[in-house]
């Protein structure tokens, strides 16, 4: 599968380099001046969450991108597939504040819709006119990376033939970070990257594979099980991973422990990506696009999905 097109709404400091260079981010940080008017004008897009102004906003930079690659093809016949972790908490809180607050005669019906667990790939798909599928995924850190495979999966089996995949936190007041009143404890990006996805040969790069399982506390060796396969096929140039949980540290040991039997070039984003949920790995995928060829992208859950992406890059300009 081939990305054909890429858009991204990230804080100004956040680009490749940074990632690479494995630059520590500090608090929670979000891009600068976000207004969705300088996007899309659409009525009634303010009173939407922040994360679905944000994917709105990453979707027109992705559709620009990809251009008549992504025009050619009937409405009808382009999915929208979205990861997002904690946009359903934000959008509980934008609901039921003003239910609080007053009553519920006060609250606006726009944000009702926006309540729904779908909201943000339906609206997508209002904005831009699609009529083909939409579907939303959260599974924390995979939110993103499963969106892709869904995604992936309906382009193989000729339901759609091109897909736009987004990965967005909004991280508002609703969020769990808010809510447990941990700001200053956490380091996350607020923001969206989206992806245009079909079978083209001419791309910023190919997704080879994507290797998904699970595991539970107890077999957490799983994850090196699947990570040493993948390395032994040889033809690896590059492995980006880094989750921030427990898994970081198992992984960061066996490479240690092998780094002389790989010529691979490591880069791990804890500190520059932080607790970023669905956005950790888009992060690593657009990054890989900067990177000579072939990738292989780690991404885990503390316990549950995990993900081995193999992605080659075709070294285009544009990435972030």
């Amino acid at each position: 599968m081939n990305i054909i097109g890429v858009g991204k709404v990230l804080p100004r400091e956040i680009n490749s380099n940074y990632i690479k260079n494995e630059i520590e981010i500090d608090g929670i940080i979000e891009p600068e001046d976000f207004d969705i008017k300088k996007y899309v004008k659409y009525k009634g897009l303010r009173s939407l969450t922040k994360a679905t102004n944000l994917a709105i906003a990453s979707i027109s930079e992705a559709i620009n991108d990809a251009g008549e690659k992504y025009n050619q093809h009937s409405p009808n016949r382009i999915g929208v597939f979205v990861g997002s972790t904690l946009n359903p908490t934000d959008a509980a809180s934008h609901f039921m504040s003003d239910v609080y607050e007053a009553s519920a005669d006060f609250v606006s019906p726009l944000k009702f819709s926006s309540s729904v667990l779908n909201n943000i790939s339906g609206w997508a798909s209002i904005v831009y006119g699609i009529t083909g599928l939409n579907s939303t995924v959260i599974s924390g850190n995979l939110s993103g990376i499963d969106a892709l495979k869904m995604a992936t999966s309906y382009i193989n089996n000729d339901v759609i033939d091109i897909a736009i995949v987004t990965a967005v936190e909004g991280n508002e007041e609703g969020s769990i970070y808010h809510l447990s009143n941990n700001t200053h404890n956490v380091n996350a990006i607020t923001g969206a990257i989206s992806v245009i996805i079909e079978r083209n040969d001419d791309s910023y790069a190919t997704v080879n594979n994507i290797c998904s399982f699970q595991h539970y506390e107890k077999n957490r060796e799983k994850i090196i099980r699947n990570l040493e396969q993948e390395l032994k096929i040889g033809q690896c140039n590059n492995l980006i991973y880094g989750s921030v949980n427990s898994n970081d540290e198992l992984i960061s040991d066996f490479l240690k422990s092998n780094v002389g039997d790989y010529d691979i070039n490591i880069i791990n984003t804890s500190k520059s990506i932080g607790t970023s949920n669905s956005l950790s790995g888009f992060l690593k995928l657009i990054t890989s696009l900067d990177l000579e060829g072939e990738t292989l992208i780690v991404e885990t859950n503390e316990v549950g999905n995990d993900s081995i992406i193999k992605i080659k890059s075709r070294n285009k300009e544009a990435t972030i």
